[in-house]
């Protein structure tokens, strides 16, 4: 009975994979989508609004299409924010999936840009990055509240990397391994804040006062 059950269960869920129907966009900001019929492989809907900022130049993009589940790694029916910023170089993305026909059809907001008040170390540069010389000081914007740190491996030489990042990223190896890449070490820490920092110069100021 239980080995029925199974195979019900699984051809059930097969069935349903190959039916989901998706929207897919036609073009970089998704002025217009279509709805298709997803591989067996995708049993997943994802609609994605993404913010790229290479050096001083901006990237907006939507994207809609059938994903697997891996690669959907945001809690399904809940629209996420997650971003990893460098300094150098960032993405910044608003993101939902679901598991319904043509249920990513909405096109959501543009990740949120302002700066939160908190501070990481970072690399001024990919050169820095490169040569592990980093001593900037990144200013994290929307959700990025942590501090990341870690190495990939680019031309069989050791990367730098360093930033902020949102946390909801901080324990996901699918994450990282997308981010960064599959040879990444990654470790999350908190930020520094910027009203915290100016409360304690402002009471060690005032003890001094107090002790002169």
């Amino acid at each position: 009975m239980k080995l029925l059950l199974t195979v019900c269960l699984t051809c059930t869920l097969l069935y349903t994979a190959e039916s989901l129907r998706c929207h897919v966009c036609d073009n970089d900001l998704c002025t217009n989508s279509t709805s298709v019929e997803c591989p067996a492989t995708s049993i997943v809907c994802k609609t994605v609004t993404s913010v790229t900022v290479t050096n001083t130049i901006v990237n907006l993009s939507v994207n809609k299409n059938c994903s697997s589940l891996v690669s959907c790694f945001t809690p399904l029916l809940i629209e996420t924010e997650w971003s990893v910023n460098r300094g150098f170089k960032k993405e910044a993305h608003t993101q939902f999936c679901c598991v319904t026909d043509n249920c990513n059809f909405q096109t959501l907001a543009i990740p949120n840009p302002s700066e939160n008040g908190k501070q990481c170390p970072s690399c001024a540069s990919s050169a820095d990055s490169l040569a592990g010389t980093c001593n900037a000081t990144l200013s994290c914007a929307g959700v990025e509240d942590s501090c990341f740190n870690g190495t990939t491996t680019s031309n069989s030489k050791e990367v730098l990397e360093l930033g902020c990042v949102s946390r909801n990223l901080c324990t996901l190896q699918v994450a990282h391994e997308a981010l960064f890449g599959s040879n990444a070490t990654i470790v999350c820490g908190a930020p520094w804040s910027v009203r915290i920092s100016a409360a304690l110069l402002t009471l060690a100021l005032t003890a001094h006062k107090v002790l002169v």
